[in-house]
């Protein structure tokens, strides 16, 4: 009966939060995203058969790149028309199916998929869909006063995702960067294609960008998160241990939650406290070191990064189970998930290449008769090698003199075996024991056992020079995705040998890690705590005022003019304002995560000096021929000094009023 009711429990959990979140829209996104991925089915089908879930989920997710791919080719036609994005899509459609039409049976023999193991994966995704449901039903939300609420740390990342899609609704070719209105986008924006596309040309209800990623990342982490399910029951083939090894490591991985209690008990402060916390980042707010997100807070934060992670490994179990002896199609096939997921992001993308080349050159060496094979996997090389060349060609790659330094350097050095067991401390030490006996494992058990010893590497010994917590984030994923198996295997072993022993370390590792996700999730949804945190406050409300101001300069105003706000003033919290609520580039801006370079520093002190000038002839002279409008909010009036308003009103004055009401003023630029 159980195997029956789940997979419906998990089809209603989707649907229902795809109305809660958008109503008839989200049912209607819902579809759109289910088309998108059709394209890749044919191509997971073909490598691991239509009734196995891997065959689907691998599809999807190749699905979901080829889309991607197509909606940049039509862009780059310069006609993105609905039509030409649908017929783009047909076309690709069609020919992914009749070129996997013929295959039978699967390339790769994978164990046989049973009821059991669909009701393991429907449970996982019914955790996914729960850890959805507040955060994101709050996102955005608006209070009685009419205020539109964001809550830390989606101010950090959903923010800025807004401000990059709306970007690419323009389908300007390269993206510009909506920081610095007259350069191209060095960013990783492939993911963000689809809702860009379904919001800029898709029904007129999904006309809203915001909406369109919420349901994006949505779904987006139900494939991610089966894909880590996966590929943990490709190295433990038992539902009940894929499932526990999946699951634990996604709400109870972290110790950090218990620590951050006990530390305010003994301090005899209030537990509530806790609210005030970035409870994932304890690693680094206690002790300074390295932090590590959990796979909640990659559903919920990064989705881009949970994607090129999916599909990166939904290419490992084909390192598993062929290895060296792999067909020049597996291969092909393999390479094809490797390079949607670096098209996605290529340093997951990069990562997961090595651990699969990592595991075929180790299966080569144990089997030296047949090494010619590792040939064969030549074409996966040069599938991902196409890919990277794809992200520079399109400028994707960041401007910056950073440079990749190695060894145990900056954050690494703070402590470091006291950041790795409070992130990682529940999980930790179960997924170790399974690397104890991993040497004398099937080759199933190695990809994981790879991935681990990679991530650790990368995780203390590799950063960037300009930004010394990015690699810490990404490597951080991959430990988790690889401790998965890991602490599934240690369960098995305890399964088959006491059941009750299993279900102690059950519970020991949930009562450690689950309070973390608890307050975790409590915290992305609590849009009421508008205190002040490290420098920002935990939500940042956008007034009505503001809403009215921000929404008129969509309606009037050309897509591609520069409005300007002093990026100075607005500093941590509202540092992306006017991309991401108006939805219009900027001259001058300071992104809050990306590597910094000089110009975001520069135009931001030139823009804030024009702000605060009282000389007139100053003012109109670093605004004429760099923005078209001036956005003066309440924090612009706030950090002018006395007077210099006044500038605005002056005589000869290039300064004209468009727009004001009670909290905002919006000029434009004579020229």
């Amino acid at each position: 009966m159980l195997h029956r009711v789940t997979p419906v429990a998990f089809i209603a959990a989707t649907v229902s939060l795809a109305w809660i979140l958008g109503k008839g829209a989200g049912l209607v996104y819902l579809l759109i995203y289910v088309a998108a991925t059709v394209p890749g089915l044919p191509l997971g089908f073909a490598l691991f058969g239509r009734a196995h879930a891997f065959g689907w989920v691998t599809g999807a997710l190749i699905g979901y790149a080829l889309s991607c791919v197509t909606i940049w080719a039509v862009q780059m036609g310069r006609a993105p028309s609905t039509l030409a994005l649908v017929m783009g899509w047909a076309v690709v459609t069609a020919l992914t199916w009749a070129a996997g039409r013929k295959q039978r049976p699967p390339l790769v023999a994978l164990p046989v998929w049973t009821r059991q193991d669909t009701t393991a994966l429907s449970l996982v995704l019914l955790l996914a869909s729960a850890l959805f449901f507040f955060p994101y039903k709050n996102l955005g939300g608006y209070d009685s006063e009419g205020n539109r609420n964001y809550r830390a740390y989606f101010t950090a990342d959903f923010i800025w995702h807004t401000a990059l899609t709306a970007e690419l609704t323009k389908f300007a070719e390269p993206p510009v960067n909506p920081f610095v209105g007259d350069k191209p986008l060095h960013y990783y924006w492939s993911y963000f294609l689809v809702p860009a596309a379904v919001a800029s040309r898709g029904p007129a209800i999904l006309a809203d960008v915001e909406l369109a990623l919420k349901l994006n990342a949505v779904f987006s982490g139900l494939l991610f998160l089966a894909s880590v399910m996966l590929f943990t029951w490709s190295v433990v083939p038992s539902a009940t241990a894929a499932a526990l090894g999946t699951a634990l490591v996604t709400v109870a991985a972290s110790a950090e939650g218990n620590y951050a209690l006990y530390d305010l008990y003994q301090r005899g402060r209030p537990l509530s406290g806790v609210t005030n916390l970035n409870i994932d980042a304890m690693s680094a707010w206690a002790f300074g070191g390295l932090r590590i997100d959990s796979l909640a807070r990659s559903m919920w934060y990064n989705p881009q990064h949970s994607l090129s992670c999916a599909a990166g490994l939904m290419s490992l179990p084909v390192a598993a189970y062929a290895g060296v002896r792999a067909s020049i199609p597996i291969a092909a096939l393999a390479g094809v998930a490797l390079a949607a997921s670096t098209i996605f992001n290529p340093l997951i993308g990069g990562i997961l290449s090595l651990i699969y080349g990592l595991v075929v050159i180790a299966d080569g060496l144990a089997h030296p008769r047949e090494w010619k094979g590792l040939f064969h996997h030549v074409v996966t090389a040069l599938l991902v090698a196409i890919a990277v060349y794809w992200c520079t060609w399109t400028q994707m790659v960041e401007e910056t003199e950073a440079a990749v330094r190695f060894g145990l350097l900056g954050y690494a050095r703070i402590a470091p075996v006291a950041t790795l067991f409070i992130s990682l401390g529940p999980v930790l030490i179960p997924g170790a024991l399974s690397l104890l006996v991993a040497w004398n494992a099937p080759l199933r058990v190695w990809p994981p056992v790879a991935a681990f010893l990679v991530g650790l590497v990368l995780f203390y010994f590799v950063n960037l020079s300009v930004e010394g917590s990015y690699i810490g984030f990404r490597a951080g994923q991959i430990l988790q995705v690889s401790l998965a198996p890991l602490v599934a295997l240690s369960l098995s072993w305890l399964l088959s040998w006491r059941r009750s022993i299993a279900a102690a370390a059950v519970v020991l590792i949930t009562v450690a890690g689950l309070p973390t996700t608890l307050i975790d999730t409590f915290n992305a949804q609590d849009i009421y705590n508008r205190r002040m945190g490290p420098g920002f406050r935990w939500t940042v409300s956008l007034s009505p005022q503001d809403q009215e101001a921000l929404t008129w300069i969509q309606r009037n105003t050309a897509p591609d003019a520069i409005v300007q706000m002093d990026p100075i003033a607005r500093g941590r919290e509202t540092w992306s304002h006017i991309p991401t609520f108006a939805q219009r580039r900027m001259w001058a801006g300071k992104p809050l995560l990306w590597i910094d370079v000089p110009s975001y520093e520069t135009r931001s002190r030139e823009m804030h000096r024009l702000y605060r000038t009282g000389d007139v002839t100053e003012a109109c002279g670093l605004a004429r021929g760099r923005i078209d409008y001036l956005y003066i909010g309440r924090v612009e009036r706030e950090a002018m000094p006395k007077g210099a308003f006044s500038k605005f009103t002056a005589k000869g004055s290039c300064f004209s009023l468009a727009f004001e009401n009670t909290e905002v003023s919006v000029y434009r630029i004579r020229s």
